[in-house]
Formats: C-alpha cells, structure tokens, sequence
C-alpha cells in the first residue's frame, strides 16, 4: 500500500506491507523494518533497527501529533483533492463516492445509518488498522446510499466500505 501525507507541510510518500510481525517501510531510499506496539490510546512503542522509540500522540480537528524524542511532528492528509474527493475514495459512473479504508483493518464501528444526511468531516466509521483507531469522514455533505459493511468485519483498502451522494 502507498500512503501520501503532509509531515511539517512537506508531502511525503511512503509504501507499507505487513511481513510477518513486523511492518516494512519504504520512503524511495530506504526501506525499514518496525515491530510496533500500542502501549495506551495515546503511546506507541516502535522498534527499527535495534532502537527503541516510545511515541506520544494526539489528534485534533485535522491532524495527528507525534512526540518522538523530544520533537514534534505534525501529520496530516495533503488538502488537495481530487475531483473534489479524499484519497481513498473513488467516484461511480452515477457520482456517488465510494468510501474505503486508508488501509487494511478491522472495522470498529458504523457511524451512520442509510440515508442519513451526513456534513463534511463529519465521522462515517472508525476502521482498526496498525493497533491504531482510524476515522473514516465524508469529504462532502450528502446522504449515505449505501453501508456495505458491519462492525467486526476485516476489510482491505480496495473494499468500498460505505456509498456516499454529494
């Protein structure tokens, strides 16, 4: 899987596979191999290259902040979008928006029912992936056609998890 998100507001481009019980990285130039494991909701232990790295996070509106070592880090999705859609979203040939998982989990929870009238930003589902809770929103206002999923299922990044009409 790739994944493109801003760090510090610069765009960064990385690729992910699960190998066993560790996680793969790649950023272009190197590729790193990390055991990681949720300590609390808010601390991550990752282990690369033999050194351990305990990270504080946090969430708010819009992005996602990491403590490592003292530093900060902010993480966020690039705000340009596509045909007026998020990464992760596809659009039908009728102009409803398929809404996937960032990347392969288990979903937690469904948010919304059919035909609800959901806003922008507005949570659609929450989808464990990497012992981390991820929340699915819509990028647009509009009313949800279609739920394709239930809590507990597993689900792939290709696997449109809820139909969405602007």
């Amino acid at each position: 899987m790739e994944f493109e998100f801003l760090l510090n507001d610069v765009l960064q481009k990385i690729s992910l596979k699960k190998k066993e019980d560790v996680y793969v990285f790649y950023d272009g130039e190197k590729t790193y191999e990390a055991d990681i494991q949720r300590i609390s909701p808010h601390q991550i232990s990752v282990l690369i290259d033999d050194v351990s790295y305990r990270i504080y996070t946090a969430k708010d509106k819009d992005n996602r902040h990491f403590l490592i070592d003292g530093q900060q880090f902010v993480v966020k999705e690039p705000t340009e979008q596509v045909e007026g859609f998020r990464m992760g979203e596809e659009k039908t040939s009728e102009g409803t928006l398929l809404v996937k998982a960032p990347m392969p989990g288990k979903v937690i929870k469904i948010c919304v029912s059919e035909k609800d009238a959901v806003r922008k930003n507005q949570t659609l589902a929450i989808v464990e992936a990497m012992k981390m809770e991820n929340e699915i929103k819509a990028s647009v206002d509009g009313t949800i056609k279609e739920i394709h999923v239930t809590a507990g299922d597993l689900v792939d990044s290709e696997k449109p998890l809820i139909e969405l009409e602007p």
